[in-house]
């Protein structure tokens, strides 16, 4: 391992995402450790931390601090996936360390859903985010995010959300290329008005009484499910369009 010139180790390392695979080769040798700050992505999969004998709170607390170590030794991080229950309240803290170098970022944060603290806020501090999904949150308000301008890719997954809280997500990524919210439960009017979209797929389900006001003059790929009443502006470079289990009309 020693005879190994650095850049040979840095290349293999940058191979590897899955924490645990990073955390055994850091103990194999300290050239591996010195390694941490070169690498590209971290991927914390859903049982890291479970093991016999360990309870919830306990598991939580040892993914809060080995993502937290693990976040500030990576110094140039573009991808960070967290599928473990974590504790929302440090999120700020680990988006803060790599909001310049982070492009990538996927959360499933059922483990604190319910965002009345606020905490998702501080993924506005990612501005270099290109890539942002979400898993099983509770949003109940519009994100304080600001402007994410450089964001291309929001998917929103089995989510329950105020119709406020989408519009006003939609709005703070004004140049997204492609949207999805699937499986969301949410009522009242989307408002959907993005100028570079392309691709968009919107699967509501729950009480069908939520309308869609949707104006994408690039839009090429439209998969709507479960609006009540639609109202789409434009849509001439439209080459596939779905539309089901819809109750109600659609209107142009």
């Amino acid at each position: 391992m020693d005879a190994l010139p650095d850049g040979v180790v840095q290349h293999i390392l940058s191979q590897l995402s899955n924490a645990r695979d990073v955390a055994a080769c850091a103990a194999v040798a300290r050239c591996w450790r010195d390694c941490m700050p070169f690498l590209p992505s971290l991927y914390f999969p859903r049982g890291a931390f479970e093991s016999v004998g360990v309870g919830p709170a306990s598991a939580v607390a040892a993914a809060d601090d080995v993502i937290g170590r693990m976040v500030d030794a990576a110094a140039r991080l573009e991808e960070l996936v967290v599928y473990c229950p974590f504790s929302a309240s440090l999120l700020p803290h680990w988006l803060a360390a790599r909001a310049a170098t982070l492009r990538v970022l996927e959360l499933r944060v059922e483990s604190a859903a319910d965002d009345k603290s606020g905490h998702l806020d501080s993924i506005g501090v990612a501005t270099s985010l290109e890539e942002l999904r979400l898993w099983a949150l509770r949003m109940t308000r519009a994100p304080a995010w600001g402007q994410m301008e450089r964001l291309r890719v929001l998917e929103v997954v089995g989510a329950v959300l105020e119709d406020a809280a989408v519009n006003g997500a939609v709005a703070a990524c004004p140049n997204l290329t492609d949207l999805a919210l699937l499986g969301c439960e949410c009522a009242g009017e989307a408002v959907i008005s993005l100028a570079h979209l392309e691709r968009c797929r919107l699967d509501f389900v729950g009480s069908g009484n939520t309308s869609l006001r949707f104006a994408a003059p690039r839009v090429s790929s439209l998969e709507v499910q479960g609006f009540s009443l639609i109202y789409l502006q434009g849509g001439n470079r439209l080459k596939h369009l779905t539309i089901s289990k819809n109750t109600g009309t659609v209107r142009r």
